[in-house]
């Protein structure tokens, strides 16, 4: 669900089917404001009126309207144009760190149906967030590496791993900077994260016989998009139905699901 091509491109393209965050645990309080932006932006930019400078300049009107300083405002433009990452970051560091979570804390109920009775192996968590995939993948005995730039919920994932004896690779990072490496995973999980940005270094890293396993909102997609990301593999299961989301307050929605295999 989320950055990196998932939440950071999301904030522009993506961010309207993302979920509103209240009642959290402040992280960097110059950052308090951003949450309502991304509310703003679902609630009330269409989408094809998102591009950085029409954000901008429609938010700063926004502002002005509300009574908010001209000053303010343009701290606040300034943060979105020139460090936007830093904001996504901070806002799913609330998300993840939360003490009442707005989402499934539970597995991935369809990445566990696909691993049961699997070998365990190597096993990459792209956008782990707080670590519920990849510390119930390390406890069936997979060697699992995780990343998020979500640097609190990494280190969330780091405690618990600890607190449960798990082994666990836990790292800050981007998937723009991450080496996916060669022919070194059996599996690797996007679960709600579109894995857009990833892609080919995601099936150069995949080992033959190893599997990418997705679970996202369909609206990340155009019709069939998420097959036509991963053609240059075998397919072995793809569904796009209306079903529970782990995330946006558990809520109904169009759900696709994917698990490809390297040949």
């Amino acid at each position: 669900m989320r950055q990196f091509l998932t939440r950071a491109v999301l904030l522009i393209g993506l961010l309207g089917v993302l979920p509103a965050v209240d009642g959290v645990r402040a992280q960097v309080r110059e950052f308090d404001w951003y949450p309502e932006f991304r509310r703003w932006l679902q609630a009330e930019v269409p989408r094809d009126q998102r591009s950085p400078d029409a954000v901008a300049e429609r938010y700063r009107a926004r502002l002005a309207k509300e009574g908010v300083s001209a000053e303010e405002a343009a701290r606040r433009v300034a943060l979105l144009q020139t460090r936007r990452q830093d904001l996504e970051n901070d806002f799913w560091n609330r998300f993840f760190t939360v003490d009442a979570p707005r989402f499934n804390t539970s597995p991935n109920a369809f990445l566990a149906s696909v691993v049961e009775g699997r070998r365990p192996g190597r096993a990459l968590d792209v956008g782990m967030g707080e670590g519920r995939n990849a510390l119930f993948l390390a406890k069936l005995g997979w060697d699992v590496t995780g990343f998020d730039p979500a640097d609190r919920a990494v280190a969330l994932a780091r405690e618990r791993a600890a607190t449960m004896k798990l082994r666990l690779d836990a790292r800050v990072a981007m998937d723009s900077t991450f080496d996916f490496g060669r022919e070194q995973w059996d599996l690797i999980v996007y679960s709600w994260v579109p894995p857009t940005g990833s892609v080919t270094q995601a099936i150069a890293g995949l080992k033959p016989g190893g599997i990418i396993v997705v679970e996202a909102g369909s609206a990340w997609f155009p019709p069939n998009g998420l097959l036509r990301q991963f053609e240059g593999l075998r397919v072995v299961h793809y569904e796009d139905r209306r079903d529970t989301s782990d995330f946006f307050d558990r809520s109904q929605m169009d759900v696709v699901r994917l698990v490809a295999e390297k040949r």
